[in-house]
């Protein structure tokens, strides 16, 4: 029996799944977030560790039998990402195969039935990327705004923050956030958030990234700024992804784009809205597609597709 070992890493949560080369799946596990630039490369290989770990005990299985495995992790960006990435795999998988690639790419293929098209994600954090018809490749640096990019989960939790302070203080138009972020945090009042930004910021990722579902909430109950907000942010990941379709020149084709990430999956339109609007200004024929599966499942697909086996419908059945 041969395996392939499939890896969603991401920022909030890591997903390994292990199937066989006909699709057949054998084990899935979630553990904590593997972003190396967010947590160190000695917490990556933690994290990675105890997972590889869990499956070889888990389905008493000898590292021989493992075909491939496929990792798309956030943080692999540039090339110096890679090596580090690289490096580090290679001491904890040894002799067994792998290969590792920006998770955008997951995404993507989660969506798609052929490597050909674009992804739009908004997260934790944003990313874009395409592929064109020859198998050219375009993908963002995802570095954060300073370097270029806006619109993830995070972004949008920090803008929550910025005008319901602003709204405290009377330098902008009054929001909903300025009461409803401190109920969330459990305090009564903006001046008490102030602890836990200032002067050390002392609010973990998780109840930060819940700040953002809050914004989609009161925009659905009308708040002006929230909507603001989404609206911005929509526009953005709108514009990102119009410009890895441009670099591939597919701008006037009819390209499919796969959308991820919890704020595509908000109740409230507006975020979703914005993206459509801008993207489609500028690629007025690109279809918004859906994912069809978990990303941990498009590692799957890639890997197969990295093996050269031809797919067939048992090899998706499982996926759902």
């Amino acid at each position: 029996m041969k395996y392939i070992i499939a890896v969603d890493g991401g920022g909030t949560k890591t997903e390994i799944a292990v199937l066989d080369l006909d699709g057949k799946l054998y084990y899935e596990e979630i553990g904590p977030g593997c972003n190396y630039v967010a947590i160190g490369k000695d917490k990556f290989s933690e994290v990675i560790s105890e997972l590889y770990l869990n499956v070889i005990k888990s389905l008493n299985i000898f590292p021989n039998e493992i075909e491939l495995i496929y990792l798309g992790l956030s943080g692999a960006d540039l090339e110096s990402d890679f090596l580090r990435l690289n490096n580090t795999c290679a001491e904890i998988f040894k002799k067994v195969p792998f290969k590792i690639v920006n998770d955008a790419w997951l995404i993507m293929r989660s969506g798609l039935d052929k490597p050909y098209g674009a992804v739009a994600i908004s997260g934790t954090g944003t990313n874009s990327a395409a592929i064109n018809k020859d198998g050219k490749r375009a993908i963002l640096r995802s570095l954060g705004f300073t370097l270029g990019i806006y619109g993830g989960g995070l972004d949008i939790a920090r803008e929550a923050l910025h005008y319901a302070f602003r709204a405290d203080e009377l330098t902008y138009r009054d929001t909903m956030l300025k009461e409803e972020i401190p109920k969330l945090l459990n305090l009564k009042e903006m001046n008490e958030v102030v602890e836990l930004f200032y002067p050390v910021k002392r609010i973990d990722k998780v109840k930060f990234g819940e700040i953002t579902g809050l914004v989609n909430k009161c925009a659905i109950k009308g708040d002006q700024v929230s909507i603001e907000i989404l609206a911005r942010n929509g526009k953005f990941v709108g514009l990102q992804t119009t410009g890895v379709i441009r670099q591939l020149k597919m701008e006037n084709e009819k390209v499919p784009v796969v959308i991820g990430g919890r704020v595509f999956q908000s109740e409230s339109p507006v975020f979703l809205n914005e993206f459509t609007k801008y993207l489609h200004e500028i690629c007025p024929k690109a279809d918004i597609v859906n994912s069809k599966y978990k990303p941990v499942f498009g590692a799957y697909l890639s890997a197969l597709d990295e093996l050269g086996i031809k797919q067939t419908i048992n090899h998706t059945k499982n996926l759902k």
